[in-house]
Formats: C-alpha cells, structure tokens, sequence
C-alpha cells in the first residue's frame, strides 16, 4: 500500500455531507456522521445518516471488520443495518480508493461504494444499491475527518 489512508485504518470520527438519490432519481441533502474503533480482534463503524425531504428518515448501520493483517490490501466485514437483511462485503484498496463490494446473505441486495481520498481529512464517496435489478439508490458524498 502506497498510500497512507487515514479513513478505516485509524480511528476518528467522520462527519458525512452531500447528496442521496432514491429510485425515482429525486436528490435529497444527506449528512451525518460515523466513528471508526479499532480494538485488537474487530474494528467497527457506527454511522447514523439522516435523509432529508419528504421522506426524511435516519439510517444507522453499524460495521464489525476483521482487523487488516499486516501486508494484506482487503478485509471482510458484516453491516448490521436498519435495513432489512444484513450485508456482508470486503474492504479493498487500490492506491488512493477504497472499494467496498456487497451483497445480502439472500443475494436480493447488492451494491458497490467507492471512497476516494482526498487528503488526509478528507474523503469522496460514491455508491449505488440495488435489490435484484432495480436500483433503489446511490450517493455522492463528502467525509471530513473530525479531531
């Protein structure tokens, strides 16, 4: 890894602003904020992402991460979500971005987010979900560290 990333492999709190778009392509202001603990056998992030507009709601998704071993690019983790299912995925960099494939444990819901590093303190990220083939919703985001 070439690239020092400070999102995911430090803990630090993380506040969230820019733009959720739901499956009827409408845009809606996004924010919120997550914080990343790193203890010696998981690694978690909690967030709490408030949509806004007419169908304001909060989403809180938690993360439990296997710790990345020493020379490794990727990790495993689980999302227990306010969703329906959980969700199951890696963590893969690649340079300066973080890759973050998904799937439910049923197949139904899958997705992708990118997270891209800016600087040290900030981050973009992009991501979509489906369930089976329809699109149910993406975001393009900012994450700024908080210290």
């Amino acid at each position: 890894m070439s690239v020092k990333h400070t999102y995911l492999l430090e803990p630090g709190l993380w506040t969230v602003e820019g733009t959720y778009i739901d499956k009827e392509e409408r845009r809606h202001r996004q924010t919120g904020q997550l914080v990343i603990v790193h203890s010696p056998t998981i690694w978690t992030i909690e967030s709490r992402l408030n949509i806004s507009g007419e169908d304001q709601r909060d989403f809180d998704t938690r993360y439990d991460i296997t710790p990345m071993e020493e020379g490794r690019s990727y990790v495993e983790w689980k999302s227990i979500t306010s969703g329906p299912e959980d969700i199951f995925g890696l963590f893969v960099i690649v340079e300066d971005t973080i890759m973050m494939p998904w799937e439910s444990e049923s197949g139904i819901y899958w997705g992708q987010e990118i997270v891209a590093r800016l600087t040290d303190r900030e981050y973009l990220s992009r991501g979509y979900a489906f369930i089976k083939r329809e699109k149910v919703s993406a975001w393009a985001v900012k994450m700024t560290r908080d210290d």
